[in-house]
């Protein structure tokens, strides 16, 4: 199998595992948290897998980000952030989520929710690039 069937079958694999965990995630609980959390895995995700496709590529930590699919060093990294993540995460879900709370004429809600997210997001990203970046300046 060449190199871009490979990365094919990695994205479209690890989606079939990130829509399943959504998935699990929203029959489990209210859909508000629910997506959140998803959102939220995917970021950490998405900065740990980074910040380690940078360290095995032997790029400076601040540097290029995940590679490009038709790159032959891109396969694990798009798997895990396009594929797994992509298919976890939702910005349009999160879009519809705050037209209803500002539909229903909650804005306080819509910005709670709003502001909980970037922060969470955030947050989560950090800590996965953080994660990797500390373990490899160890001695």
């Amino acid at each position: 199998m060449n190199t871009q069937r490979r990365i094919v079958a990695a994205v479209a694999a690890a989606g079939v595992v990130g829509a399943a965990a959504r998935w699990a995630f929203t029959t489990r609980l209210d859909s508000d948290w629910a997506l959140l959390i998803a959102n939220v895995i995917g970021c950490g995700v998405v900065g740990w897998v980074t910040a380690r496709h940078e360290l095995v590529r032997r790029r400076r930590p601040a540097g290029a980000g995940i590679g490009s699919v038709g790159r032959n060093d891109a396969g694990p990294s798009v798997g895990l952030t396009i594929g797994f993540c992509g298919a976890l995460t939702s910005m349009s879900a999160l879009a519809l989520q705050l037209a209803g709370h500002l539909d229903t004429g909650h804005v306080a809600t819509a910005g709670a929710w709003l502001g909980l997210t970037i922060a969470a997001c955030t947050a989560a990203f950090v800590v996965g690039r953080f994660a990797v970046l500390a373990n490899a300046r160890r001695p």
